[in-house]
Formats: structure tokens, sequence, C-alpha cells
């Protein structure tokens, strides 16, 4: 009987570690990167403005409409959607914007095995490379890692484009947070790097003001409040090259921003 027992915590000891290692220790690496992301935002009063799952027809456009001569933004591309809309793509580059990868068909790490994460992963850095985007930077779908995938990423030399204020701008109009309240929270925390997303969403007859509606209107806030209150708008991969080589790139990033 004291064998069974000390074989059965034995096993659960093991499983335990293997859960530790495979979901938790990423997650827990990636709430560090967010935290040192924020402080380094903070300390230069950068904002970050990311786009997810584009581009789309549509928004995508829009948005670089509203950004063209007001500051430089970094989008997370997807590959199928890339496919469709390259021309998209390349117009954003060519303004100067970022473009980096979302993977390929938004597989959630946690949900399929590592191969097929793996597949997903290097198919989206494959095409942004392409297509002349920022082949290095990656942002995982539901921003879910386990420890192959971040193995898989770093041994690709990937660096992740994490995010610290999420805007909910997926939800239903009753559900997204209130623009005033993410201005707020950008003053709380003296700039930051703000989650959006830039594929066209057909719009609900139930909503107050549509997805796509939303995902300008709080772009076009942001830029006005950065240019009220002295925030710089920065791409994503300027702002880790800061981080990496330390304040003597803050004249480089005031540049390029």
């Amino acid at each position: 009987m004291i064998e069974v027992v000390t074989l059965g915590a034995f096993v659960l000891a093991v499983l335990a570690i293997l859960i530790v290692g495979w979901f938790i220790l990423p997650f827990g690496l990636r709430r560090v990167a967010e935290a040192r992301l924020a402080r380094l935002c903070k300390a230069h009063k950068m904002i970050v403005l990311s786009y997810d799952d584009g581009p789309g027809p549509g928004l995508t456009q829009r948005l670089l409409g509203v950004l063209e001569g007001r500051g430089l933004a970094t989008f997370f591309v997807l590959g199928r959607s890339v496919e469709i809309n390259g021309d998209t793509v390349s117009q954003t580059i060519s303004a100067g914007h970022e473009v980096g990868s979302h993977s390929f068909h938004h597989t959630n790490a946690w949900k399929v095995g590592p191969v097929r994460a793996a597949r997903d992963l290097a198919a989206g850095i494959r095409l942004v490379r392409g297509l002349g985007g920022n082949g290095n930077l990656y942002r995982p779908p539901y921003g879910k890692l386990t420890l192959a995938t971040l193995i898989d990423s770093r041994m690709r030399g990937q660096r992740f484009g994490w995010w610290t204020i999420d805007s909910n701008d997926t939800k239903n109009s009753d559900e997204r947070r209130p623009i005033g309240d993410i201005l707020d929270e950008i003053a709380l925390r003296g700039g930051g790097v703000v989650l959006m997303h830039d594929f066209d969403r057909p719009a609900n007859p139930d909503d107050s003001m549509s997805h796509d509606d939303y995902v300008i209107s709080l772009t076009e806030q942001i830029i006005e409040f950065s240019e009220e209150n002295g925030y710089r708008l920065m791409r994503l991969g300027d702002v880790l090259q800061m981080a990496q080589n330390g304040p003597q790139d803050r004249t480089q990033g005031d540049a390029q921003g």
C-alpha cells in the first residue's frame, strides 16, 4: 500500500513539474517581460499603437490615413490575411510602419500540438520576411506560449511583441472599454503598448459603435492625447531595441518615432 501511494505521489509530482514547465514558466516570463516593457515606456513617455489580425482591406487602409504624418505604429499580421491583402502590407511598410508576425492561421499554442504550432509560427515569419517586414518580431496568438513554442521562437531569433494595455476592442460595444478609461490608464502608467485589432468586422446592428469605428476613434484620441501631453508614438521594435541597448538609443528612437 505504501509503495502504491509513493508511486502515485511521484507521478503527481512529475505531472506538476511538466505543467509548470509547459505552461506556467512561459506565462511567468511573459509577465516579467510585460512589466519591463511598461517600465521602459513610462521612463521615456512612449506609446506604441499595435494592431493584430490584419491586414483588413478597409480598416487597415483607414488607419494608415489617420496615422499619416502623425506617428508610426506596429502591425502584427496574419499570413492568411496577408495572402489576400498583400498590397496593404506593402503600403504599411512604405509608410514607415512596422510589420511583425502574428502567425499564419492564428493557432492557439495551448490547444494544439507543438509541431502544428511550430509550423504556423514558421509560415507567418516567412511571409513577413518575404514582404520586407520585421521577421524577428512575433506576437503569439492569444498571447499563449508553451515551453516548446518558447524555445522554438527563441531558436528562430524572435522577439516577443507583448502589450501592456488591452483595449478589448473585439468585444461588443457594451463590453468594450470606454476610450476615456484607456486614456486614463495610459496617463496613469505613463505610456504603454496598446493592443487593438485591424481586421474588418461586420457591423453589429445592436452595437452603438462598430468595431472598426471604435478602433479608428481610439487611435485618433490616443494620437491627440500624445500630442497634447508630450508622449512619443513609437514602433514596438524600436522600443525593444532600446531595452536591449540601453538609454543611449533614445536619440535614435526620437528620430524614428
